[in-house]
């Protein structure tokens, strides 16, 4: 007895019949589709059986929608449809350890997953027609910058193109992305000088308009007030995360208070790592009259003397994370957003 052939809905006939015309190069790519409108009156079909289709095409990357503007055909290659896009600030930024790690990260799972990673740099203008461009030659974006204006936020929200950000967020906006829960490093830091008997802490961080690093001063607060600690605004300094010449003039501040904190946290190794020499030269005892701690726990953190106490920041494991959610985001899947926990490393600059 002969089976019966499973039926096909009307929206799989339609996105057979659009995949066939991309495919033959009808439809060329960036070329826009038809409006909802149009493609009920042509295929005399409701707009939620339009509406279907469309969503179906633009989940296996044949096309991407603009609000606004409309549907667009990506140039659906073999090679382009496989490639992701890890926006950074600066590719100079790749030689950062933290970078470095969260990019291997991601290599690892989209090349065992079949995709090809590129890494752009967000200084250039991504907007408009540019961003358009970019969105029909990638199947999604990882976004590991804060630093986008408003203008290229509004166009990442028009374009359907799947993307997420990564450890790097902006402020003020609800966005998808994979994230080191920073709260909890700045808290590990300054609980653990308090355990070890530092009553009057020192913050160096990159200031309040980088989430991440407004994150990590609260952490610090929370653990300075849960155990009674001090941490007064005199000691609290902004430097950029790799700033190791301004370390120099904010140890100086430091040692002329008469009261000068016997624990301090900064908000990166450098820049404990710059701390730690300039505290040598001024014949500071490290961490006999001083305690540093630092976090990302990079391989420099082992070679200073003493070593240095740090907060390892799992960025590794972050970078496997983010690629994984992204090709689910890829794939329709709905993406729950991730949050890694730090740990604290003790090591010899802390008591």
């Amino acid at each position: 007895m002969n089976k019966r052939a499973t039926p096909k809905y009307k929206y799989q006939n339609l996105k057979d019949y659009l995949i066939a015309k991309i495919r033959s190069g009808s439809l060329a790519g960036s070329g826009r589709l038809d409006s909802e409108p149009q493609l009920c009156e042509r295929f005399s079909l409701s707009r939620n059986t339009i509406r279907q289709a469309i969503q179906e095409l633009e989940n296996e990357g044949y096309v991407y929608r603009i609000h606004g503007k409309g549907t667009f055909v990506r140039n659906a290659t073999p090679v382009n449809s496989r490639k992701i896009a890890l926006m950074i600030y600066d590719t100079a930024y790749m030689a950062h350890p933290v970078t470095g790690g969260l990019i291997r990260g991601i290599d690892e799972t989209l090349s065992r997953n079949g995709y090809i990673l590129d890494i752009l740099a967000s200084k250039r203008s991504f907007h408009d027609e540019n961003l358009m461009r970019l969105a029909e030659s990638y199947a999604g974006f990882l976004i590991g910058t804060y630093q986008l204006d408003e203008l290229m936020l509004a166009e990442l929200e028009k374009i359907s193109l799947p993307h997420l950000f990564v450890k790097n967020y902006p402020m003020n906006h609800d966005v998808h992305a994979a994230r080191i829960n920073f709260t909890h490093a700045g808290f590990l830091a300054a609980e653990h000088l308090i355990r070890t008997g530092c009553g009057n802490l020192a913050l160096i961080y990159s200031g309040d308009r980088i989430a991440i690093s407004a994150e990590f001063k609260e952490g610090v607060y929370s653990a300075a007030l849960e155990h009674g600690a001090r941490l007064r605004r005199e000691n609290i300094f902004i430097a950029d995360f790799s700033d190791r010449l301004a370390v120099p003039e904010i140890c100086a501040e430091l040692l002329r208070h008469e009261d000068r904190p016997d624990g301090m946290i900064c908000a990166s190794d450098e820049l404990a790592i710059a701390l730690l020499a300039e505290l040598k030269r001024h014949g500071v005892s490290v961490p006999g009259d001083i305690s540093v701690i630092g976090c990302n726990n990079t391989e420099n953190s082992t070679l200073t003397t003493p070593p240095l106490s740090t907060v390892d920041i799992p960025v590794m494991e972050l970078g496997r994370r983010s690629a994984d959610l992204l090709l689910r985001m890829i794939h329709g899947e709905t993406a729950q957003p991730e949050l890694l926990e730090p740990s604290l490393v003790i090591r010899g600059s802390t008591r």
